[in-house]
């Protein structure tokens, strides 16, 4: 009687330990297909978080002098260039920039919400970026932000568009100097902070246009976003080093308060469901291993009237072998569908939570997980065997006496 058949007469005949090893083998496939599927999950939603929340550097001129207008002091800064601007957005972990700058300009033919007759022009290269509607204290009620094509637009509060009956496609003007802008978009500020309606957001030539400066030079700041922020401080060396920038002109400060509040909890969730999964893999590889121990060592008998009549022990350790790999390949069967389908359930309830996360099921993946499931049992089995086999027929047969 050969191996396979002794295998497969053991594994039919033994239907109550065949199915305790088969719904071992389920459970344990099962819980390591969706824990890793889970785990990738959980990472892919981290990236994606930190892709999202904003990290940033600012670049600022260092003050250079005092400049007065009668009794007005006003400070003045080193200028950043439009070149220098290009340079350093052109690096390949940059995601976003914004230019902003701000003056104060008069009113020609419409009200400032406050009544004053000027109020403060802040100049972006996209609004969206700016920092009042990145951190939610203003939102973009109608119409879209300003980019960097744009020329003559601006985006006002709902209180100025509501004192002066404005629209979007209304026109402002200011005077001395002279200048026109359309309105693109309206804006809304939280009501539980603090904001001056005056403000009208701008594109910077209509800034340049209002205080007459000369374009492509800016005096405020340039913020720069990075794809990921921990590698804020990378990407800030790496231009310091690779920008050929005066830097004893120029500052740069990095902006890492957004990430700072979720970076804690992001590592924490990251390392706890990873030692989760390890440990629950843990227990279940001692599990399967013990198992497998009662299942073998309870085989002392026959183990020693197959040698008594003349099988080698290769031959037998080739059967359990070849009796838990079936047993085995017949849970991978089931389980596949059956962890696909829990895979979906489960994307599906974190889609529902978390919003957008992909819950990845690759082939390469399974068959990895299979081919080291298969190793597991195969090392389970040889343990598992070993201190029957090491000892002699003669010390077999005292023992089953």
């Amino acid at each position: 009687m050969d191996v396979l058949k002794r295998a497969f007469l053991y594994d039919t005949r033994k239907k109550g330990k065949s199915l305790t090893l088969f719904l071992l083998f389920v459970l344990i496939t099962l819980f390591i297909t969706i824990s890793f599927s889970v785990l990738s999950a959980t990472q892919a939603a981290a990236t994606n978080l930190r892709e999202t929340v904003g990290a940033s550097f600012t670049l600022r001129g260092k003050p250079m002098e005092l400049s007065t207008s009668g009794e007005d002091y006003a400070m003045q800064f080193v200028p950043i260039f439009q070149q220098d601007i290009d340079l350093i957005a052109g690096n390949t972990e940059i995601k976003a920039h914004n230019a902003q700058q701000s003056a104060t300009a008069t009113a020609s033919s419409f009200i400032f919400p406050s009544g004053m007759p000027s109020g403060t022009i802040s100049a972006n290269t996209s609004s969206a970026w700016n920092r009042n509607f990145t951190s939610g204290v203003l939102t973009l009620a109608e119409g879209r932000h300003i980019t960097q094509e744009d020329r003559h637009a601006a985006l006002v509060s709902r209180e100025l568009a509501d004192e002066n009956e404005l629209q979007i496609g209304s026109e402002l003007s200011f005077k001395d100097p002279a200048a026109t802008v359309e309105i693109i978009g309206i804006y809304e500020s939280d009501p539980s902070m603090e904001f001056d309606a005056d403000t009208i957001f701008t594109d910077h030539n209509t800034l340049w246009a209002l205080t007459e400066s000369e374009a492509g030079t800016y005096s405020g700041r340039v913020d720069f976003f990075v794809t990921d922020p921990a590698r804020l401080e990378a990407v800030m060396e790496q231009i310091k080093r690779d920008a050929p920038l005066p830097w004893e002109d120029y500052t740069l400060q990095a902006d890492t308060a957004e990430y700072d509040a979720i970076a804690y909890q992001l590592s924490t969730i990251e390392r706890l469901t990873t030692l989760l999964i390890v440990s629950a893999i843990t227990v279940s590889v001692i599990v399967l291993f013990l198992i497998l121990a009662m299942r073998i060592r309870g085989r002392v008998h026959e183990v020693g009237v197959l040698l008594a009549v003349g099988v080698a022990k290769r031959h037998i350790i080739a059967q359990f072998l070849v009796e838990a790999t079936a047993i085995l390949l017949l849970a991978f069967l089931f389980s596949c569908p059956a962890s696909y389908f829990a895979v979906v359930q489960i994307g599906a309830f974190l889609r529902d939570i978390v919003g957008a996360v992909s819950v990845d099921f690759p082939a390469w993946r399974l068959l990895l997980q299979y081919g080291m499931e298969v190793l597991i049992v195969i090392a389970g089995v040889m343990i598992a065997a070993y201190p029957i086999f090491k000892l002699h027929p003669k010390e077999i047969l005292s023992k089953m006496s």
